[in-house]
């Protein structure tokens, strides 16, 4: 097999993305409930159930992918990123839609939906004029942009069914006077899976075309772009011209994404249902196609999860020709002992397979991608 940095230089369209699964063990956790559940056992109208889904008959734990973006995102925050301020107007909400400015709304995309003023050569307020009733108003122009998300990732699911294993905890808040005022809220114990997606040619890239999804950024700012940058063409267009940031700009917000899985925190209830969302095992790789390889790795067996080693020797093997770096996993010591990793070393000699404790293998990978964002 022909080295990555070959493959890479000789690779026509250079469709590249980060693809990582991870899981979560979790111990009475309570993450991210919804409303009222008549399941609850005490019969009160004050109750917060577990968010779930239904697959084959059987019931699953659920945490809203949204909720992880949430958690992802407030991590890269308190990592040193100055994150988009977020504007409300009546009924909707939005942030500032500035990519050249917030690395996070280059990321994690968004829609705002907004007029300007129309302004003269010397800075003053062109009015609709004629004879209308408001030929005394501004004249305005649209300038909605709007942004798929480069990162995409999945809802976070429970391995083994809940069926019978969640606890509905009864609580009271009975420290003022009169009467107690009681609550009940659901809480399990699982793994939670979880995948990923980071589009690494979208990174730091904006369009301008009239199109929903592909105006990402204003003719000010495509230009603002350009200053530093360069213009590329689009992958499948030729037609399409985009403004893409240096280089250095978009390995560093790629880098800085990933890395932030390292101290990832957040959920619902942790004062009194603290749990670590930070991944016990995680896979990351870069290939070439946006189908995330490694989904099916994670499986039950006689009622508790564990890693299919077949299957991700499966994935490895079946994908090798589309993989553009080595594969890199991470295990938290406690976490599944029972799983070795040494067999896919031992098995798969043609591609490199990396293996160590969480943070080190994030921290690996992300040095691979020197070679890839180019």
């Amino acid at each position: 097999m022909s080295s990555f940095k070959e493959m890479i230089k000789c690779d026509e369209v250079k469709n590249y993305f980060v693809h990582g699964s991870i899981l979560i063990d979790v111990d009475g956790a309570s993450l991210n409930n919804w409303g009222s559940d008549a399941t609850n056992t005490q019969g009160m109208d004050n109750t917060s159930a577990v968010k779930k889904v239904f697959k084959n008959g059987r019931m699953y734990a659920v945490v809203a992918g949204q909720a992880w973006r949430y958690w992802w995102r407030e991590s890269l925050g308190l990592n040193g990123w100055s994150l988009s301020p977020i504007t409300r107007d009546k009924k909707i909400a939005f942030t500032d839609a500035n990519p050249l400015e917030y690395a996070d709304d280059d990321v994690f995309g968004y829609m705002r939906a907004s007029k300007d003023e129309v302004k003269d050569e010397d800075g003053n307020t062109v009015l609709n004029g004629g004879k209308g009733k408001n030929k005394d108003k501004p004249k305005m122009v649209d300038v909605t942009v709007t942004r798929v998300s480069p990162l995409k990732n999945s809802i976070l699911t429970s391995v083994t069914s809940i069926d019978k294993k969640g606890l509905n905890e009864f609580s009271t808040m009975a420290r003022q006077d009169g009467d107690a005022v009681p609550y009940e809220k659901q809480s399990y114990s699982t793994v939670l899976k979880g995948m990923f997606s980071l589009d690494l040619d979208q990174i730091g890239t904006f369009t301008k075309v009239n199109r929903s999804g592909f105006k990402n950024v204003t003719d000010i700012t495509y230009d603002k772009v350009l200053e530093n940058g360069s213009e590329v063409d689009d992958l499948i267009n030729p037609n399409i011209k985009r403004a893409r940031l240096e280089n250095s700009i978009r390995r560093t917000r790629v880098k800085d994404t990933i890395l932030a899985l390292k101290t990832i925190a957040g959920g619902a209830k942790r004062t009194t249902n603290y749990v670590s969302v930070k991944p016990d095992f995680i896979v990351l790789a870069v290939l070439k196609g946006g189908n995330n390889i490694f989904d099916n790795i994670a499986v039950e067996e006689s009622g508790r999860a564990t890693l299919s080693i077949k299957a991700l020797k499966e994935a490895i093997e079946d994908n090798k020709e589309y993989l553009r770096s080595d594969v890199y996993i991470g295990k938290a010591s406690g976490f599944m002992d029972d799983v070795s990793l040494n067999i896919l070393k031992s098995e798969i000699t043609d591609i490199e397979i990396h293996t160590g404790s969480i943070n080190k293998t994030i921290d690996a990978f992300t040095k691979t991608l020197d070679t890839v964002i180019v």
